[in-house]
């Protein structure tokens, strides 16, 4: 019985990297193990390159929606065990550098033809699209003219086979910043007007803490007035006695004096 074309490839693969395996074994030259890791690159770029084709498929067909997935990302996630910024990489390549179709069903090219011809000859790896992904959908980027911005993708697709995936980003941002050589256009409306007050409250019951900005300055005088009324300390209350039940004790300056007359004038005066 001829075995199906996913069993026929898992048993060719397994076949392949034991092979490879061997390749790398303690006979192997020390230029026939640089081969091997270059060999693991170009493979791992290939696999990548399928599994982000698949990730399209899957998109275009609505597998994810009807699996009840609100994102690509989150389906990904949860099938493969790919962390979120590994699964969003993936599915921002396939929306990039795949063929799309559109809503009437008529074939479009990919939003990065140029990226997408190095991807699929092995020049750019997945962290070079991401990279070129990022820098084309910035602000700067978008103020580009269609032609300029096309020139600016087939620049960084030209590099990505000569720079590191941080390098390539670090160069895309320097080029569309000079090809935006204006810059944004001055925004001349007026500031939004803030007013907010934010109460938090000690987790024991015993307090909290309040933080706020009030840009309308009557507003603001109206809450700093509320909030000093009622953070300023009571007075001392001087006709109320202590918890041991003993009379207040008046200050020793109140209360020397020389005569009974004089003595009770001071005394009266240090109530007052």
């Amino acid at each position: 019985m001829t075995e199906s074309p996913l069993r026929e490839s898992h048993r060719l693969l397994e076949e392949a990297m034991d092979a490879l395996s061997a390749a790398a074994g303690p006979q192997a030259t020390d230029v026939e193990l640089e081969s091997v890791l270059t060999l693991c690159e170009g493979v791992a770029r290939r696999i990548d390159r399928l599994a982000v084709g698949t990730i399209a498929e899957l998109s275009r067909r609505g597998t994810f929606a009807e699996r009840g997935y609100k994102t690509p990302a989150a389906a990904l996630s949860d099938l493969l065990g790919w962390e979120r910024f590994e699964a969003r990489r993936r599915v921002v390549a396939a929306e990039q550098v795949c063929p799309r179709v559109g809503i009437d069903g008529t074939p479009l090219p990919a939003m990065l033809p140029v990226t997408a011809e190095a991807f699929a000859a092995g020049q750019a790896g997945l962290r070079h699209v991401e990279a070129i992904a990022k820098v084309l959908a910035t602000a700067a980027a978008d103020r580009l003219a269609p032609e300029v911005w096309a020139g600016a993708e087939t620049e960084l697709a030209g590099k990505a086979a000569v720079y590191t995936p941080a390098e390539l980003a670090s160069y895309g941002t320097a080029l569309v910043e000079a090809l935006d050589a204006d810059g944004a256009e001055p925004d001349d409306r007026p500031a939004a007007e803030v007013n907010e007050l934010f109460l938090t409250r000690h987790r024991d019951g015993s307090g909290g803490r309040i933080k706020g900005r009030f840009d309308d300055p009557a507003l603001y005088d109206a809450i700093a007035t509320v909030v000093d009324a009622h953070a300023k300390p009571a007075p001392p209350t001087t006709a109320a006695a202590p918890e041991s039940g003993r009379p207040t004790r008046w200050p020793r300056s109140a209360v020397t004096c020389s005569t009974t007359a004089t003595c009770t004038r001071r005394v009266a005066a240090a109530r007052i």
